[in-house]
């Protein structure tokens, strides 16, 4: 070899790229060539190394790293590299090395499942190959699949306990096999080997927290900014960990003083951002989160992150194109593509949402977030039977971690029950107007009730809970055993989830079985829990008619009226006399979420208009506040032949604001097969009618419900043609319409929908038969 080329190769090795670029100036020969090329590649010039190692190919030189190398640069520019790689793994069938860089490659460009295929024939060839055996944990990891990432851990810690990455991806394996202990001793290793990577710091934080360390971390970091205040990596660490243990307020400041001392450092301004996330304060979670993405543009866990908060302000627009451009550049990873089905479905692209949903699955196939995902986005768009739900239901749940035996039952039928209310929504909220009345009502000498959920504040809904509570407990945030964990060491009798798998939902706390008796109600309360954990469905026989209970693996627990109680606002607006009555159309309207307005139901609202030419359609949800959404949705009425003129579409307000939207809309058309919930009641107080159409689904039933229990089931329909028919006809009726509307605010009232005591009395007697049954079981 050449002079050159060798102090080339030298100061390459030796991580001076630079000095071996200018070892060759001016390469000749074969040799020569082919090193240029293999510099040219670890600077990134692909072009450039394909251009030298073409050289020394034509030259003569065909060993295998220069035909590999040829390879790379070639995958690199777009080209079909992979072929070249496949022709010098069959060359040399013993050699690792091509099916390594094969692995590489089909990872980059997202096919998970080849690269996976790749990084195993690599480590057939050679089981002690490093990059194999961390690329293939990873990418188990990714799909939740810890047990072989485990293996595969093991033994790469084990030949190369120097390697900072082999042990942090050893940590996260034993936190998703559930051993925290052991994940944290992990990351304090990896930690150790490269004390600034800050997310080392922030795992082993989490981790000591799982394990039941956190205030022992805590103190331990506390001494270490003592040490040294201007250490970002232990001030973020700090802040991450008061923010894990529920401490927003101590944890935002310290973070915020973390961004400010390393403005140019995206770990604390993203721990900042989750933070505030945490808190609810989203106009300074964004910025944040764009501020964290922007310093660390490769970072895909930030990308994503930032996307889903995206979402939480109702910019799914935005979302989209975000996950869009991820996916393109990364891959369709299966977060990717739940996330974005979440999107889609938010922006009435329901059929769009359920199939990359579907894709998610495919993807990754033991990951709990895809199954749900999927079984979500069906929800919304129909076509899927009761059946197929509770089957995807489970399947979501069989992926739950479970590690505790059910706690046990006090066998005392009679004594004071100390209900748990698992929420991170006990505050303004459809969870609270409607359950918190029935709480309000349930005799306190029989029921004890504690709260777990969100640090509380100012919200008045908020306060009437907390009055009722024996104990409030931050939970949310943690991960699933810790907040088990929580409600086991607060002997929780009947465990009442509010969330399901929602807004900062816990539902998978109840997989570990914290409470000897749990029931599902209300929050996200669309269809079966497909838990055997959950015992109880709280329903009614409107939701669930005789004949329904094998679309739940609960047992179905219905209550004689309604299975809500509506908390009427004390400020909501007088509901005004009937708009139609001043001579003009009859206007239609619907309140709901975008995500509830589908093709078919477009379709069906369009055949109503045109049944009643004089008739006009008033939607308003927050997605109509993006202009383009607005547009597209004006196009999917066009082209049933609906003037835009027609239309009127009206974006987000308070409350007081949208309970006010009523006073100018006659009769609301509820959405199918996802109907409403909370606007139903809303609209019913406001002395609106509400025409809906029953489905199989429980979120199919809602307004059913509401109606039913309000006197009103003569505004339900069958099926779509029925629908259209009613709609037709109640239009007709100005009369009929201005009376019950004159009334309907005083029947609501007087109905079982609002009556507290009545409810209160219910639930009381309907928990305490089920505590006594399980204390009556063997």
């Amino acid at each position: 070899m050449s002079r050159p080329a060798q102090t080339a190769l030298e100061r390459l090795h030796a991580g001076d790229r630079r000095g071996a670029l200018a070892a060759l100036p001016d390469p000749a020969g074969a040799e020569e060539h082919a090193v240029a090329g293999m510099v040219h590649l670890a600077t990134g010039d692909w072009a450039a190394a394909r251009a030298a190692l073409a050289t020394a190919l034509g030259l003569g030189e065909a060993g295998p790293a220069t035909l590999l190398n040829l390879a790379l640069a070639e995958d690199r520019l777009g080209a079909d590299g992979r072929a070249r790689m496949r022709a010098v793994a069959a060359l040399w069938p013993q050699w690792d090395e091509p099916r390594l860089r094969l692995a590489e490659s089909f990872r980059r460009a997202g096919d998970e499942s080849a690269a996976l295929a790749e990084y195993v024939r690599t480590l057939a060839l050679n089981a002690d190959r490093a990059e194999a055996l961390l690329g293939a944990a990873v990418l188990h990891l990714g799909r939740e699949d810890a047990a072989p990432a485990l293996t595969l851990l093991l033994r790469l810690c084990a030949l190369a306990p120097d390697q900072a990455e082999a042990w942090d991806a050893l940590g996260i394996a034993r936190r998703q096999t559930g051993d925290p202990a052991a994940a944290e001793a992990a990351f304090a290793m990896a930690q150790r080997l490269r004390p600034a990577q800050v997310s080392f710091a922030l795992r082993r934080g989490d981790a000591a927290c799982a394990a039941g360390g956190g205030e022992r971390e805590l103190a331990r970091l506390e001494e270490a900014c003592a040490r040294d205040p201007l250490d970002i990596v232990q001030m973020t660490a700090r802040g991450a960990l008061l923010h894990r243990l529920g401490r927003l307020d101590a944890a935002a400041d310290v973070l915020g003083a973390a961004a400010a001392l390393a403005p140019d450092a995206p770990e604390p301004a993203a721990a900042l951002a989750a933070c505030l996330v945490q808190a609810n304060r989203m106009s300074l979670a964004v910025p944040a989160l764009r501020r964290a993405a922007a310093l660390a543009p490769d970072d895909v866990i930030l990308q994503n992150n930032l996307a889903v908060a995206l979402t939480r302000i109702h910019s799914y627009r935005e979302a989209r194109e975000l996950l869009d451009g991820l996916i393109a550049a990364h891959g369709a990873r299966a977060p990717f593509l739940c996330n974005l089905a979440n999107a889609l479905v938010c922006l009435g692209l329901q059929d769009e949402g359920v199939e990359v949903a579907r894709r998610a699955t495919e993807r990754a196939p033991g990951m709990h977030l895809a199954w749900r995902t999927l079984a979500g986005a069906l929800t919304y768009a129909g076509g899927a039977s009761a059946g197929t739900l509770r089957a995807l239901a489970e399947r979501a749940a069989a992926t739950l971690p479970r590690g505790h035996a059910a706690a046990p039952v006090a066998r005392d039928p009679e004594r004071r029950l100390r209900l748990g209310l698992l929420s991170a929504t006990l505050k303004t909220h459809p969870v609270g107007w409607l359950t918190v009345a029935g709480f309000e009502t349930l005799d306190p000498r029989a029921f004890e009730i504690v709260c777990l959920g969100q640090e509380p504040g100012g919200d008045a809904l908020q306060r009437r809970f907390a009055a009722i509570a024996a104990g409030w407990h931050v939970v949310t945030g943690k991960p699933a055993e810790e907040v088990a964990a929580s409600i086991r060491d607060r002997g929780i009798d009947v465990l009442i989830d509010l969330s399901g798998w929602g807004d900062q939902g816990m539902l998978a706390a109840c997989a570990e079985r914290p409470a000897p008796l749990q029931v599902k109600w209300v929050g996200m309360q669309a269809h079966t829990t497909g838990m055997p954990e959950i015992d109880l469905f709280l329903t009614d026989r409107w939701e669930t008619p005789a004949g329904f209970e094998p679309f739940y693996t609960e047992r179905l627990l219905r209550m004689p009226d309604g299975y809500v109680v509506y908390s009427p606002p004390p400020d909501a607006p007088h509901p005004g006399p009937l708009p139609a009555a001043t001579g003009r159309g009859i206007t239609f309207g619907c309140l709901n979420n975008l995500a509830k307005i589908t093709p078919r139901v477009i379709a069906t609202w369009a055949a109503i208009l045109r049944r009643v030419p004089d008739a006009r359609l008033l939607l308003k949800a927050h997605q109509f506040s993006d202009a383009p959404t607005a547009e597209r949705i004006r196009a999917a009425f066009a082209a049933h032949g609906i003037d835009a003129a027609r239309l009127e579409l009206r974006g987000s307000s308070s409350l007081r604001d949208q309970l006010a939207q009523h006073r100018a809309i006659d009769i609301v058309l509820d959405p199918f097969p996802y109907t409403g919930g909370l606007t139903t009641c809303e609209a019913l107080w406001m002395g609106v009618p509400v025409l809906a159409l029953a489905g199989e689904s429980f979120a199919g039933r809602h307004s059913a419900s509401h109606l039913s229990n309000a006197g009103l089931a003569d505004w339900i329909a069958a099926d779509t043609a029925e629908y259209v028919e009613r709609a037709v006809a109640w239009a007709a009726d100005r009369p009929a319409l201005a009376r019950l509307r004159a009334g309907l605010r005083e029947r609501v009232a007087a109905s079982p929908l609002c009556d507290a005591p009545r409810f209160g009395r219910h639930l009381g007697a309907a928990l305490r038969g089920a505590w006594r049954e399980a204390c009556a079981r063997p």
